[in-house]
């Protein structure tokens, strides 16, 4: 008979919380919700319990009855030894999630005409753990669960194989487990075939555990925990990276919003087309009672004409990065506004000598030829302005913008130029500005002058370094580019560039699936009830579940969480997969990220020059994981360099 036999915890299965310690908390969380002091009291019993039972019971591998017969439980007689073993059970049970990898070599085993069997050394009874086996489609009815307490015999020291050597005599012996000791040099002194399975936190992981103060050290490690087994659980490198980075980013975020539209009475949402759309998602998965969730369809390109009605070369500048059309194409700035050279010329008679706006004379040259008020082309642009400032009226007043419901509108942020040319046109249009949220603004953010806005990190607390990262990779949407609106009978309807349409990628879909299942996850914890309970194995523990409730409270420790993610996202440690970044959509008519030519290579290592929109992304995969520090360092040096030279020259 062939045998293979499969580790259960951190093999098979994966506790979604992460250590095991962890599931002590949640225990102690769910036994005490509102009760400090005892809930502090039994999570230090419970994490010496095991080793005070060992001692107790010398020889024996215990049980879970061992570790709750202690006399110091009379200081938790709110509850029975059985409703105590009962509300273990079924923390853990709801914790663990299968490995689906492993359950794929399971099913393949099984194929192959071997018989399957777990094993663990474990306190837990292997009646409960081969119905979550079950649960999760790992085990069939035929099949056994051995257990070192059961089996008075641990994997550990060998004896437990050497136990089930002689019970069940296979004639070839696989074993897979990711315990290097127990799993593996045990096994394989048995004379069993082992695999080592890898299931270990990576750095990010690692990192997100580190907490930013020892009483969020349970917080921080359960997190991390969760970002781990959506990686495990959905197995692909673009989940990967949702699950810990962009998911933790964004969670974060939108969770404070949430709690600022509740504390400042917001009842409709605005999310903001395209960066927002998986913002929107992770949203409906919060709790947001009271709180209406819509999309609006604008971007930078649909609002500036109907913002530059009555246009002036002013309100063209405020709009522009820096103020400035400097370093402009011609044609990309007449495109947004409607027009071309060609068109300009042979109606207008306005040309242009240059391409491009390289110096204050040519930007002075090309606003007095657009803006000023002798310009035989500005009746034109007012005239087409106000035709789209009326069709985005009728669009606002379609999705609800212009009703006195207090409102207001989700961002990604930076610099706010959406948020003033919207507030611009609620003004003209006679109705009050309405509040932004942003997950972060740069340090030239445009002031409240044009409009409230709240920011989630401020300029000081985030990286500008991943602004490009957390537009193009981060907050990737099936959506194109809203350029302009159109009426379809009495509906309006937003307009999108040429041949583009709805279309999801492996990059939106593992974005959203993960930070979904995340969410969900991270929310059942402060349910009074435990989903397991709800058609459970344990029946028992029902009315005690319900009379309890986690009460875990992680928003203290999101903020720490969503910064965590994005700096580690921009260390891109060797242990991260960044590869799905070579799928991501230009940005601003760049590529994101690409494999660099030599000559660009030595532009940006040595020369302080940029080739994509993301060169650090770019530079590690071009040059490798073990040279990309070295060089990347470099760069920043020389990048150093070449901005205070930029910056003395312009003084």
């Amino acid at each position: 008979m062939k045998l293979a036999s499969f580790d259960i915890f951190d093999t098979t299965l994966i506790r979604k919380c992460g250590k095991p310690g962890n599931i002590f908390y949640l225990l102690a969380h769910r036994l005490y919700p509102n009760d400090t002091a005892k809930r502090e009291a039994f999570l230090m019993w419970r994490r010496k319990a095991e080793n005070e039972a060992r001692r107790k019971h010398p020889g024996k591998d215990v049980t879970i009855d061992d570790i709750y017969s202690s006399n110091e439980l009379k200081g938790f007689d709110e509850y029975d030894k059985k409703e105590l073993i009962e509300a273990e059970k079924s923390v853990e049970a709801e914790q663990l999630t299968a490995n689906p990898a492993i359950r794929d070599i399971i099913n393949g085993k099984r194929e192959q005409g071997y018989t399957i069997c777990f094993i663990s050394d474990m306190y837990l009874p292997g009646t409960i753990l081969k119905e979550v086996l079950a649960r999760e489609g790992c085990i069939k009815e035929d099949e056994n669960v051995y257990v070192s307490c059961e089996w008075n015999a641990r994997k550990s020291n060998g004896k437990l194989y050497k136990k089930l050597k002689k019970e069940v005599r296979p004639t070839e012996w696989e074993h897979y487990g990711d315990h290097p000791a127990s799993d593996v040099k045990m096994a394989r002194r048995n004379g069993i075939r082992a695999t080592k399975v890898e299931t270990p936190f990576n750095s990010a992981e690692s990192s997100a555990m580190l907490p930013s103060s020892e009483q969020m050290h349970y917080e921080s490690s359960i997190l991390a925990g969760y970002s781990r087994a959506a990686r495990i659980t959905f197995n692909n490198p673009f989940a990967s990276l949702a699950a810990d980075f962009i998911a933790p980013a964004y969670i974060s975020y939108i969770h404070w919003v949430i709690k600022q539209c509740k504390e400042k009475g917001v009842k409709r949402l605005y999310f903001l087309s395209r960066d927002s759309y998986i913002l929107q998602r992770i949203a409906e998965e919060l709790p947001h009672e009271g709180i209406e969730f819509k999309y609006l369809f604008v971007s930078r390109k649909s609002l500036l004409l109907p913002y530059l009605h009555n246009a002036t070369a002013e309100k063209f500048l405020a709009v522009q990065d820096k103020q400035t059309i400097t370093g402009k194409n011609i044609d990309s700035l007449l495109a947004s506004l409607g027009t071309s050279k060609d068109e300009l010329a042979t109606a207008f008679g306005i040309k242009f000598r240059y391409n491009r706006i390289t110096n204050r004379k040519e930007e002075n040259d090309f606003l007095d030829k657009i803006f000023n008020k002798q310009s035989t082309y500005l009746p034109e642009l007012n005239r087409y302005a106000a035709e789209k400032q009326q069709l985005l009226a009728d669009y606002f007043a379609q999705e609800g913008v212009f009703t006195e419901e207090k409102s207001a509108m989700v961002d990604v942020g930076w610099l706010g130029t959406t948020r003033l040319m919207i507030n611009s046109i609620l003004k003209e249009a006679g109705h009050p500005e309405t509040l932004f949220f942003y997950y972060g603004v740069r340090g030239d953010v445009l002031g409240c002058q044009y409009g409230r806005y709240d920011t989630f990190y401020r300029p000081e607390q985030l990286s500008t370094e991943g602004t490009t990262l957390i537009e193009n990779y981060f907050s990737a949407s099936p959506y194109p580019s809203t350029v302009g609106y159109k009426r379809v009978g009495e509906h309006i309807e937003s307009i999108f560039p040429e041949n583009c349409a709805y279309k999801e990628n492996d990059i939106i879909k593992n974005n959203v699936d993960v930070a979904k299942w995340m969410c969900k996850e991270i929310v059942s914890l402060s349910t009074n009830n435990c989903s397991f309970s709800k058609g459970s194995c344990y029946p028992e523990t029902e009315g005690l579940l319900k009379k309890g409730g986690s009460g875990l409270q992680f928003a203290d420790f999101f903020w720490q969480w969503g910064k965590n993610a994005v700096e580690q996202m921009l260390m891109l440690r060797n242990d991260i997969d960044i590869t799905p970044l070579l799928q991501a959509t230009e940005f601003d008519a760049t590529d994101f990220v690409r494999r660099l030519t030599f000559k660009e290579l030595f532009s940006i290592v040595c020369l302080g020059g940029r080739a994509t929109a993301f060169d650090k992304g770019s530079l590690r995969l071009t040059c490798g994981k073990r040279l990309f520090p070295t060089l990347h360092r470099i760069a920043q040096f020389t990048g150093n360099i070449r901005r205070r030279l930029y910056l003395k020259l312009r003084k």
